[in-house]
């Protein structure tokens, strides 16, 4: 497994519908990599940049274990074009409903990042989304007819409608926490009942909805679960 030091970790940018997006490609500076995966980010309005803990492990982690990744920071974020996110009618109309109008961007900004790996490794081989990064990389997916598995880290099912994966036939591994104000444990065990195979649920005690601490057991656990292992 290469080391950390032996990682390229390349900016990069690509258009998207709202302007130039910016992201990292992270690979094996020696390997070829194995796999492509596109690594969807939380919402701007709660940290959601390609700096936040989960994806920036996942993406470092997955690219040690010989994997090319791809994070990438939405319009309106970091150095990506767009309107700042974190505007005053923003803050107030999320905090209001729990989302925003720029949402719909923000699907056409993960349609990009998959576009752009797919000109770098020639497909996406995974689909990795954390929070609202989960909902937008699963609805990506279910209109893709290349990706090979889809994880989808602390789903926000209380707030999006995951109904597509209930026809999405392509694996699906779903983490969560016990204790996610997020992601209430019952609504996510019924909700996976009606979610097609093959899938698998884990839920453990870890840190609520963010991880801390518990990055490279995530990463551990979607590792195994790319390469078909229990």
């Amino acid at each position: 497994m290469p080391s950390a030091a032996s990682l390229i970790q390349e900016h990069v940018t690509f258009d998207g519908t709202g302007g130039r997006i910016e992201g990292i490609l992270t690979y094996p500076e020696q390997d070829d990599p194995q796999d492509s995966v596109l690594i969807v980010g939380p919402h701007p309005m709660l940290g959601g940049d390609f700096d936040n803990n989960v994806i920036r492990e996942l993406a470092t982690q997955l690219a040690e274990r010989n994997a090319l990744t791809l994070r990438f920071n939405y319009r309106g974020v970091g150095q990506s074009d767009g309107n700042p996110v974190l505007s005053t009618n923003n803050i107030a109309d999320f905090w209001a409903r729990s989302r925003i109008d720029e949402e719909s961007g923000f699907a056409d900004d993960t349609a990009a990042a998959a576009r752009f790996l797919k000109e770098v490794y020639g497909c996406v081989s995974h689909v990795v989304g954390y929070s609202f990064g989960a909902w937008l990389g699963s609805r990506w997916a279910a209109e893709s007819e290349a990706v090979t598995s889809i994880s989808l880290v602390a789903p926000t099912i209380s707030q999006h409608d995951y109904s597509h994966l209930s026809h999405l036939a392509i694996s699906k591994l779903i983490v969560a926490s016990f204790d996610d104000f997020a992601v209430p444990t019952e609504s996510l065990q019924q909700q996976f009942l009606e979610w097609a195979s093959p899938k698998r649920l884990v839920i453990e005690n870890i840190d609520n909805h963010f991880f801390r601490g518990h990055e490279s057991w995530l990463t551990e656990t979607v590792e195994r679960f790319m390469r078909g292992e229990s």
